[in-house]
């Protein structure tokens, strides 16, 4: 479908200027918008808060009335400038776009559930809970009160190593383009733009729903260890294939390092937290009323975490004491077995801690063994800045298993759809000294030497040279999605600044 003209009368003009549906922040309400981390700040030349999909069709018609641009956020839980728009155009908060409909079986082809773009993690599970029968989602992230509108449009993933990111659980998306005609992309009818809406980054126009596949409720079997680091993050080529074994063995697996929790012992003190989620038909553990005093304890906790970090950053110097006493607090050797989504979203709060973070997608090698070094090598980095007295890393380094996804602006996209990627990232409080040098050496380092490529919705605008770098490694597929995009809005008014260079512009 190509977008038609835009043709307003000045009647019409008048009519969307002052239409009660498209819900407004006057300038007296000094509508600044500031990201949930306080990384990103703006002021957009309105920020609007539609209920339906005729009010972002008023909404796009405005800004074509207006000469405006748009860009859309939810939670603003997003580290990166995807949702920054200032003077020039609109901010579209879509947290009001909530409405999720019946789940569909189709005989051969399993659940799939339609939901509008601000749909929060946390309301889906809950509504996919009480169904009959009750489903859930394959794979998720963590975090359960985001929307999925960004989860989706910026390719965020899980930890489920036998699938993808949570774009290639998509089936099907609705986009209202630039004209205000909404469209329907399906990969039953047209692989290569459904590839290319799934993934939009916001730029083919303001994403009205997702259509995602689902499956019957399971339980997971969730064990926590705490096993040592050279068991897993020694040797490469004796630790790479086993490794690769533990990560192929479960369904899904996260792997966490504290820093300096050794206090300097040397490295063959040092322990991961190693979480691998089975699939299992064993009773749940527990009861509901003690998952609710656990998630109540947790986000206690993780305010109280988050005060000690505000404390901590104003002297830096007993970042190793306090990140050690933090460390000793977290129970890492359990069991338990839990529905999917309590098992997924294993801690609450995490919102709590202001932080911030840079993440890459790194292939896996046959034997994981460039993952090996991938790792090591932010644990060296870690130990150089503390000979020099700087402690930028003062939350964890994390990593998680996936698929490749065959979505076109996926960060981990692969022509291989059995590719693993390992997804590593360093996580920081928000106002760390030093963080930005340090996540610049760690990435030039993964660029370097693994052809790694930054997640979006983190940080990696800063990084030097990374436009070039992501042209050059992946501008073909880039150049195919901006023909794409062009044809849905040929005068770019969804573009902004965080990806105008890597589509050419």
């Amino acid at each position: 479908m190509t977008p038609k003209d835009i043709s307003i009368s000045k009647t019409k003009e008048a009519q969307l200027k002052s239409n009660d549906a498209v819900k407004k922040e006057t300038k007296e309400q000094q509508y600044t918008f500031t990201n949930w981390a306080g990384n990103q700040r703006a002021c957009p030349a309105q920020i609007f808060h539609p209920q339906t999909a005729n009010e972002l069709v008023d909404i796009v018609h405005l800004a074509n009335v207006e000469g405006k641009k748009i860009r859309c956020t939810a939670f603003g839980c997003t580290w990166s400038s995807s949702s920054v728009v200032n003077e020039e155009g609109y901010l579209v908060n879509i947290t009001k776009m909530n409405r999720i409909f019946d789940p569909v079986h189709v005989e051969g082809n399993g659940w799939t559930v339609e939901i509008e773009a601000g749909v929060a993690v946390k309301d889906l599970d809950d509504a996919l809970r009480k169904h009959e029968p009750p489903l859930a989602l394959t794979s998720s992230v963590v975090l359960n009160s985001i929307s999925f509108g960004g989860i989706i449009s910026l390719g965020c993933h899980g930890a489920a190593s036998h699938e993808s990111t949570m774009s290639d659980l998509v089936t099907k998306v609705k986009i209202i383009d630039a004209s205000g005609v909404m469209n329907t992309f399906s990969k039953a009818a047209d692989p290569h733009e459904f590839s290319a809406a799934a993934v939009s980054l916001g730029l083919l126009g303001i994403t009205y729903s997702y259509t995602i596949r689902v499956e019957p409720m399971f339980k997971l079997r969730m064990r926590d260890s705490s096993p040592p680091l050279v068991y897993y993050f020694g040797s490469p080529k004796t630790c790479g294939p086993r490794l690769k074994a533990m990560v192929l063995g479960n369904d899904q697996t996260e792997i966490f390092y504290w820093p300096f929790h050794a206090n300097g012992k040397g490295m063959e003190y040092e322990r991961i937290w190693l979480k691998e989620w089975q699939r299992t038909s064993l009773p749940c553990s527990g009861s509901r009323t003690e998952a609710k005093i656990k998630k109540w304890a947790e986000n206690i906790g993780m305010k109280l975490g988050n005060t000690i970090y505000r404390v901590m950053l104003q002297r830096p110097s007993i970042a190793p004491l306090v990140i050690r006493t933090l460390y000793k607090a977290i129970n890492m050797n359990k069991e338990r077995v839990l529905y999917a989504p309590d098992a997924i979203h294993y801690q609450s709060g995490i919102e709590h801690v202001q932080s911030v973070c840079t993440e890459m997608g790194i292939k896996a090698d046959e034997n994981f063994e460039n993952v090996i070094h991938a790792w090591n090598k932010v644990i060296e980095l870690i130990e150089v800045y503390q000979r020099k007295g700087s402690f930028p890393l003062n939350i964890a380094v994390e990593m998680r298993f996936v698929k490749a996804s065959q979505m076109l602006m996926s960060n981990l996209y692969d022509t291989d759809p059995n590719a693993i990627y390992a997804a590593i990232e360093i996580i920081t409080a928000s106002d760390t000294s030093d963080f930005e040098h340090f996540a610049t050496e760690i990435s030039q380092y993964w660029m370097d030497n693994f052809k790694a490529q930054p997640h979006w919705a983190k940080l990696w605008e800063f990084l030097p040279g990374i436009v070039p770098y992501l042209r050059r490694e992946a501008g073909e597929r880039y150049d195919q999605f901006e023909a794409i995009r062009k044809k849905y809005d040929p005068q770019g008014i969804f573009m902004n600044r965080t990806f105008a260079g890597l589509v050419g512009h």
